[in-house]
This record gives structure tokens, sequence and C-alpha cells, in this order.
């Protein structure tokens, strides 16, 4: 992991715990000896796919530096309900005021990753890729995108220095829409790769026989979907977004694009359930 990654790692966990006021654990204080030593288990509560041991790890050195953990399960791996990820060891106190920050930072990485993988599984037949996009939580992208890969998935653009995105908010001038896409190729000195949004046949037609990398075809129905890709070279790849959900995603999947980006994957995808038990 890059040194700047793991520093945003680090300030972010501190975050957390300084927001869930984790040395100021009254309940714990009064109701629990200081001496009182135990150990606790994390618990599966679903079937899914693990993402988060590392950062387990870290927010318990942050914690208490004594707790012993003991890793069952590594991330990626394939749980059932019931299964021990891991033990933890220690003074009572300091796992219990931990418990929170560790099941919520699991819990939602676990839950992306795993239906990540459920949604990869499902279209594997088709060869499509299943993407995430930069709908994430701030703060959280770099762990979100983790996640996905860890599930199987792939990353679209991390932030907007990757890639040359023209998207329909760029079409803000008086230029065609054809004309804005050769001028931005003109003035692009990064070679970096050029993905261009478009948003209907029409617009696909004015720019399908330019030097593009990537084209995503937004809010298209699948059958439309499927008339725009038997117009598009193999040369350049395509993308299908918008309005697709677990219900319909193998009618798009069908159609043959090779990429399909859905958002709620990392912006409100259901948490995995993980609890902690004596």
């Amino acid at each position: 992991m890059k040194s700047d990654k793991k520093n945003q790692i680090i300030n972010l966990i501190n975050l957390a715990i300084n927001e869930d006021k984790v040395n100021q654990d009254i309940t714990s204080k009064l109701s629990i000896s200081k001496k009182l030593k135990c150990k606790m288990f994390v618990i599966s509560k679903n079937e899914g796919i693990l993402f988060g041991i590392h950062i387990v790890k870290l927010i318990l050195k942050k914690i208490d530096k004594k707790i012993k953990v003991k890793i069952f399960k590594s991330d990626g791996s394939s749980l059932k309900k019931g299964m021990r990820v891991l033990s933890l060891e220690g003074k009572a106190q300091s796992i219990l005021k931990s418990e929170r920050t560790l099941l919520n930072f699991l819990g939602h990485l676990s839950g992306i990753a795993s239906e990540t993988n459920r949604l990869v599984k499902k279209t594997k037949t088709y060869k499509t890729k299943i993407c995430c996009t930069r709908k994430t939580i701030p703060g959280l992208r770099y762990l979100q995108k983790q996640a996905i890969k860890i599930g199987g998935g792939y990353n679209n653009r991390y932030d907007l220095k990757e890639e040359i995105f023209v998207k329909d908010n760029h079409h803000l001038d008086k230029l065609n829409f054809r004309d804005k896409i050769i001028l931005t190729k003109k003035r692009d000195r990064t070679n970096k790769k050029i993905n261009v949004e478009v948003d209907n046949i029409k617009q696909l037609k004015q720019i399908v026989d330019l030097k593009i990398d990537r084209i995503l075809l937004d809010n298209f129905s699948p059958t439309t979907l499927k008339k725009a890709l038997k117009m598009i070279p193999n040369k350049i790849e395509t993308e299908a977004s918008g309005n697709i959900t677990p219900k319909n995603i193998l009618k798009y999947a069908k159609t043959g694009v090779r990429r399909i980006s859905l958002g709620y994957l990392t912006h409100s995808v259901k948490n995995f359930n993980f609890s902690l038990e004596y």
C-alpha cells in the first residue's frame, strides 16, 4: 500500500475513533472491572466475501496494542453464516470500546465486496466487467474501490485526474457534440484515455468514427443498447450505466456490452452483518 493511502486510512480510523469517543466509554468503565480480561469472536451473520481485516488490525493497534488478534479468515475469503472471522483476547474494556468502530468498517467493506461478487457471478456467462463509479462516500473511496476489486469487480476512474471523461455537463457552450470531442482531443497533452458519455443514438453517430478509448452509453434500454453496440468498432471499449439494477442486469449483460457500472455498489450497498460475541 502506498504511504499516502496508508496515511489516509490512519486519518480515517482516527476520525472514527474520535467520533465514537472510544476513550470515554462510560458504560464499560462503570460496569466492568478494569482488570477483567476476556476472549471474544467476530462472527459472520451472512454469506458473502470478507474485506477489511487489515483495517481491524490498525484500529486495534490504535486502541490497545495489547489485544491479541487471531485471524481465521483473510480478506477475500468466502463467508458462511456462523463462521468465526477472528478472535480478540485482552482487556474486556478495550475490546468493547473498539467493537462498533471495527464492525462498522468490516460490515461496510464486506458488504461492497459481497454484493460485487454476487453480480460478478450472476453475469459470469457473458464476461461483462462489473465496475464501480466515483459515487463513493467521502473519505472512503480508496477502501471502497479496493472492496470492489476483492469482490471480483473493476474500478472505473479513481478521480478526475486519472482519465479524460467528457460527460453531458461538459457540453455547456455552443459547440455541437462532435466538435466538443474533437476540441478536447486537440487540446489534450496528457495522452490519457479519452472516454465519452452519450445519451442517445444521435450523439453516438456523431463520434463513433473518432479515436476514442471508451464510450459510455448512459440510460440506454437493453434494446437500444444492443442496437448501439452494433455501430461501435471493436477497438472502442463499451460501457453501460444508468438505471441498471440487480433485477435487470442480466438483460444488459446479454447485449455484449463490455462493462457495466453501478453507483449503488459504493453509495448505498447493504451492510454485511457481523457480531462480536463472548
